[in-house]
């Protein structure tokens, strides 16, 4: 078993990881999608952009959002199962 933080220990007990987990991948996702705006902006003012380019970016974008709608759907798949188990009977 490995050897946490004591903070992180904590949050693990009280099972916030999720929520901190869900925080930075926000963050990260966030900065993902500008990038890629940025990306195609940039292919738009040289006006080297192609339907198939934009079509890609399109794709990236929602990749960049299915991985935050996963991680919220591990979440709740979590939540209901801590509820199962509290209220089955022992």
């Amino acid at each position: 078993m490995p050897t946490f933080d004591p903070k992180l220990s904590e949050y693990i007990a009280r099972g916030e990881t999720a929520a901190l987990l869900l925080d930075a991948m926000r963050l990260l996702v966030g900065e993902c999608v500008e990038q890629t705006i940025n990306r195609l902006m940039n292919l738009v003012v040289d006006g080297s952009m192609t339907p198939e380019l934009a079509m890609g970016f399109c794709y990236e974008i929602t990749a960049y959002k299915k991985l935050i709608q996963r991680q919220l759907n591990k979440i709740e798949q979590g939540r209901a199962a801590a509820i199962r188990a509290q209220e089955s009977p022992q």
